[in-house]
């Protein structure tokens, strides 16, 4: 299984990125009402020495902000797509997503297929000639595709069983 993908795996990554980017935006969110907070402040303020302090919780909350909007950006540039890919192949996927179904690359297909038979007993592993030499891997991977889907992950082209 060198180059297969089991689901979880990518239920795990998507996991991940979607916290980091639920961290950032509850971040940005809490920052705005925390500057909201101040504005409403400096507005009731009748001191002089409230106005000053009022005004510099609303600068430090407006350069918070800024850095927490530069932040989800910079996330978003690097992450969202992946975020996003591994969303819709959820979507594609469905309930076995978080159960954990195995990707097969559609290039191992046939290999996938031999070691299917073998492991299942369909084929005893030892068997040599004539039985294993007589059988089309290709024909039998193609009749077993019948039970199984297509799905591509960044750029390649995969099949799980639906």
């Amino acid at each position: 299984m060198s180059n297969y993908i089991d689901t979880r795996d990518l239920y795990r990554r998507q996991c991940e990125l979607q916290e980091e980017l639920d961290t950032l935006e509850t971040e940005l969110q809490d920052m705005q009402e925390s500057l909201d907070d101040a504005q409403d402040d400096y507005r009731e303020c009748e001191e002089p020495d409230e106005t000053d302090n009022a005004l510099e919780r609303i600068d430090d909350y407006t350069a918070r902000i800024e850095d927490a909007r530069k932040a989800l950006s910079d996330w978003q540039e690097e992450y969202q797509e992946e975020l996003t890919e591994l969303d819709d192949l959820e979507t594609e996927i469905g309930r076995e997503w978080t159960h954990g179904e195995i990707l097969i690359p559609e290039g191992e297909f046939t290999a996938y297929a031999q070691n299917l038979a073998e492991e299942t007993g369909a084929i005893p592993a030892d068997a040599g000639w004539p039985i294993a030499g007589n059988i089309d891997w290709d024909q039998a991977a193609d009749e077993l595709k019948q039970d199984f889907s297509c799905c591509t992950y960044q750029g390649t082209d995969y099949l799980f069983h639906s």
